[in-house]
């Protein structure tokens, strides 16, 4: 399969956030549908997405003319934060995911990168540890009911 990874622009907002719409309801569909919609409204809409365009390094991995994928990492911070990580359910397992997280981390550099996923997600579970992410903590999520955030960092070339 034939994927290009490339810096996103202003005129891959929508299909971004369709990218959010599609993979959301399936990846989260253990933590219920609040939790599904309220991460939607946060970060999945198009002024979520254009912020991110704004204040970090976004990513898309298209195929075939359409976006099947996007991650995004913020250098701001002492250790950079992968802080999206998204392909489409249909395209999952052919390699984009790892394409994508290969990319991020390479634009951190020497820099050891950070990253979270939503405790009771096993794949992504899975996925981070064959990319070399160990978990570093975890944290309560304030709702009641919301599964909690868990915490992993790699080494440069930590793969």
């Amino acid at each position: 399969m034939s994927v290009r990874i490339r810096r996103a622009g202003p005129g891959d907002v929508e299909a971004i956030a369709s990218v959010g719409r599609r993979t959301w309801p399936t990846t989260y569909r253990f933590a219920g549908p609040e939790y599904i919609a309220d991460g939607l409204a946060t970060w999945w809409s198009t002024e979520a997405i254009q912020r991110s365009l704004e204040t970090t390094t976004v990513l898309v991995a298209q195929h075939g003319g359409a976006i099947v994928g996007t991650g995004n990492i913020d250098l701001r911070p002492e250790i950079p934060v992968i802080w999206k990580l998204y392909v489409l359910p249909g395209m999952q397992d052919a390699g984009i995911g790892s394409a994508l997280i290969t990319e991020l981390s390479a634009i951190a550099g020497d820099l050891p990168v950070q990253l979270e996923y939503i405790d009771g997600n096993a794949r992504a579970a899975a996925f981070y540890a064959a990319h070399g992410f160990a978990e570093v903590r975890r944290e309560a999520n304030g709702r009641p009911g919301w599964p909690d955030s868990v915490w992993l960092q790699r080494r440069p070339g930590g793969r």
